[in-house]
């Protein structure tokens, strides 16, 4: 079978054929997970794409109806799987007409990359042959709404690059009247207008080549209240002194530089998991049709952030124009996206006063560039949605407490806390190899008191560089309490206890109850039965006040191998946590085993 979604959302049999999909709402639950490219889709993610804004209290029975009808019209051969937290439709690259459109403009630019224009002009020519416009015909307006603008955009990026590869083939005349009426259709599109000058003055019209420019400046003078950028202002001097225009498209556009914290000079192990995120970064990728990006998830402190730089610092060259770095904690999307307009562009001048002329002007500013957006603790998924590029030159590398799996298309990368062996070798480079060699038990001793937590690890060590008259075992004795060992844990403006505290509050506070009263259980494990005892409510309830920790990573979680028992835990240091706060509320029932 062969999937359609630029254009009216269809599927086609092996013969061409194609299968009846009567319902709107089933061809939109179709669309949805052929979009989230054989990642899972939530079910909130569904509903909100179905209904909008208030789904119906029958929202999870109704997308299961839809699911079993298109598992009945699609057969056996395209399956369709309930995983938590939502459904997953895995289907091969090659039979999605947006994955074919997205392999074939790759190629059509890195051939003009080298040089190999008329073998650009034809993939890209392919690309775009693959849509029959709109796109995502014969779906609900909420799934309308927020894909088909990012997927048109893309059309008409791959649209310029073969008209690029045109020019460059000598072809001007050719593609006056095509250029003409693409620019009266989108007038604000800075890049068509530079080839239509281009084209005019190529032709010998170079007097209608500048008449041109001049209706352009004063157009976005009077809607916008800026001015032309950099390359068109150059290509109009050039025309305007008579110079040749250049034959070819300019290599790139100016390069941004990197505005990124400082990789950390002690940074130390995750191999496995600077691999991964590197592999997943590389716009190289895009030929698999995903969308360039990844979640470092983990519990405070565990260095989420210092991975992330250390990943961003190796893929510069990956990304020629740039990389971009904002701080997003509780900031409004609306907040972030005027940071981001502001590195892109050089200022805050010109940057539009409201949320929808952020977005598209932050798309159209990344559509032709090859930048890295780096998204630091990043509270939800409704947060950065329109923060994240959806051109596949471009990569969303997003740090954040939780996994955000509601984001489709974007695979997580989950960071445990460090073994013993690289917490020792991290703990060395912090405060030098003589003295852990010295005293290498100890050594091993305090990354065990910091439970593998790189924040914790790093604290003990800048206490240790601090004193440096004091022997390992003297700050070893002061962890060894389990009562005083966040006091211990606290350096300057680093504290384990803030961190975690921190993450406390951003859960409601049913939960933070709940995670006081778990906190006193004294077992190293606990099963849902044991927590609705120790909280007093049903077991229902119990599982959903532990799955609320879980996910904001306040508690950890062990399963058999078989996946049938299930057993909570608290990281050591979180517990102190916990059970420092336990007299803050009433007593309660706690339970062991």
């Amino acid at each position: 079978m062969r999937f359609q979604l630029l254009g009216p959302v269809e599927v086609r049999d092996d013969a061409n054929r194609v299968v009846e999909l009567s319902a709107c709402k089933m061809r939109t639950v179709l669309a949805v997970l052929l979009l989230a490219r054989n990642r899972v889709v939530s079910d909130g993610h569904i509903a909100e794409m179905l209904w909008g804004d208030q789904p119906p209290a029958t929202a999870a029975a109704q997308i299961q109806t839809y699911v079993s009808r298109l598992r009945q019209r699609l057969g056996p051969g395209v399956p369709i799987s309930r995983q938590l937290p939502g459904y997953l439709l895995q289907i091969e690259p090659g039979r999605l007409d947006l994955a074919e459109f997205e392999r074939l403009a790759a190629r059509g630019r890195e051939e003009a990359e080298s040089g190999r224009w008329t073998e650009a002009a034809a993939s890209l020519r392919e690309a775009l042959a693959r849509w029959r416009m709109p796109c995502l015909t014969g779906v609900t307006e909420p799934l309308s709404a927020a894909r088909r603008p990012a997927l048109e955009e893309a059309r008409m990026s791959v649209l310029e690059d073969r008209i690029e590869a045109d020019l460059a083939l000598g072809r001007p005349a050719e593609l006056v009247p095509e250029l003409a009426g693409l620019v009266t259709a989108h007038p604000l599109r800075e890049r068509l207008r530079g080839q239509l000058m281009q084209a005019l003055a190529g032709s010998g019209r170079q007097a209608d080549a500048l008449a041109s420019y001049q209706s352009y400046r004063h157009l976005l003078a009077e809607e916008l209240g800026i001015g032309p950028g950099p390359e068109l202002r150059d290509l109009h001097q050039h025309i305007l002194l008579a110079h040749p225009v250049p034959e070819t498209p300019a290599e790139a556009q100016p390069r941004l530089g990197a505005w990124l914290p400082p990789d950390l000079a002690d940074f130390t192990g995750r191999e496995t998991e600077l691999g991964r995120i590197l592999d997943l970064l590389r716009p190289a990728d895009t030929q698999l049709g995903r969308r360039v990006g990844c979640v470092v998830a983990g519990m405070a402190g565990v260095g989420k952030s210092a991975l992330a730089m250390h990943a961003a610092h190796r893929l510069r060259e990956e990304y020629p124009d740039g990389q971009v770095y904002v701080e997003a904690g509780e900031r409004s999307s609306f907040e972030l996206l005027g940071d981001l307009l502001a590195a892109l562009e050089g200022g805050v001048s010109g940057v539009p006063d409201g949320l929808d002329e952020r977005v598209r002007r932050y798309r159209a500013v990344l559509v032709d560039r090859r930048v890295l957006v780096v998204l630091d603790n990043v509270a939800d998924e409704q947060q950065i949605r329109p923060l994240l590029p959806d051109t596949p030159r471009c990569g969303a590398l997003v740090t954040s407490r939780t996994r955000l799996a509601a984001i489709e298309g974007v695979p997580v990368v989950d960071l445990g806390v460090l073994d013993t062996e690289p917490a020792v070798r991290f703990l060395e480079k912090v405060i030098g190899a003589a003295r852990v060699e010295a005293e290498a038990g100890v050594a091993r001793d305090i990354v065990r008191y910091c439970g593998g937590l790189p924040l914790a690890v790093r604290i003990a060590g800048g206490r240790l560089v601090a004193k440096p008259h004091w022997r390992l075992a003297v700050l070893a004795e002061r962890l060894r309490l389990p009562d005083r060992r966040l006091d211990e844990l606290r350096q300057a403006d680093l504290e384990v206890r803030g961190a975690i505290e921190r993450t406390l509050l951003g859960v409601d506070e049913e939960s933070r109850s709940a995670f006081r009263v778990l906190g006193g259980i004294d077992a190293p494990g606990f099963s849902v039965d044991t927590a609705a005892s120790a909280l007093g409510v049903p077991v229902a309830s119990a599982h959903d006040l532990v799955e609320n920790l879980l996910d904001a990573r306040l508690l950890e979680v062990n399963c058999s191998p078989d996946g049938q028992a299930v057993r909570y835990h608290f990281h050591e240091l979180v517990r102190v946590v916990a059970r420092d706060a336990i007299p803050l509320i009433p007593a309660a029932r706690v339970a062991t085993g």
